[in-house]
């Protein structure tokens, strides 16, 4: 009888355990849209965008920053990310080079001293940075690597079209 009560204990705990570890697994895929997007009102927001040179960018070229108030171009910005798949992870990928380090913070239409909601740094084709702040969130910083829906060079090019105006 002891023994079986010693094996029903045991089951007991590697069930436990391999439901979390499966919990685990399952919540280091998400989507830039529920880390972010889901959590911002377009009508409320604007973006401030920079363009930081790598060191594949001549050293002539300059940070650029731009404003993004309107709310359709907001929208538009914030759809091209909106399809983009995540999976949490500890380290950037630096072996991918790019032109460009693009910044998209995401700011309160309501008070420009506020500190920004959201920051996205797109580091290259397959990594991103998130960094959240604000009153009415705990702070987070998290990279993730890029499993599906975004295509680096389509999103430079209307970054840099941004950047022309």
């Amino acid at each position: 009888m002891e023994k079986r009560n010693i094996d029903i204990a045991a089951i007991v705990i590697l069930l436990a355990w391999g439901t979390y570890g499966l919990y685990y697994l399952m919540s280091l895929n998400t989507s830039m849209q529920e880390v972010v997007l889901n959590r911002e009102n377009v009508e409320k927001i604007y973006l401030q965008i920079s363009r930081t040179p790598s060191e594949l960018t001549p050293s002539t070229d300059l940070d650029l920053d731009v404003i993004v108030r309107d709310k359709e171009r907001v929208q538009a910005v914030l759809d091209q990310l909106s399809n983009v798949k995540l999976k949490k992870v500890s380290n950037i990928d630096n072996k991918i080079k790019v032109p460009y380090i693009y910044t998209i913070i995401i700011r309160p239409k309501t008070d420009q001293d506020m500190l920004a909601d959201y920051s996205i740094d797109i580091l290259n084709s397959n990594s991103i940075s998130i960094f959240g702040s604000g009153g009415r969130r705990k702070n987070l910083y998290q990279t993730y690597t890029i499993t599906d829906g975004f295509d680096y060079n389509s999103f430079k090019t209307s970054m840099d079209i941004l950047f022309a105006k």
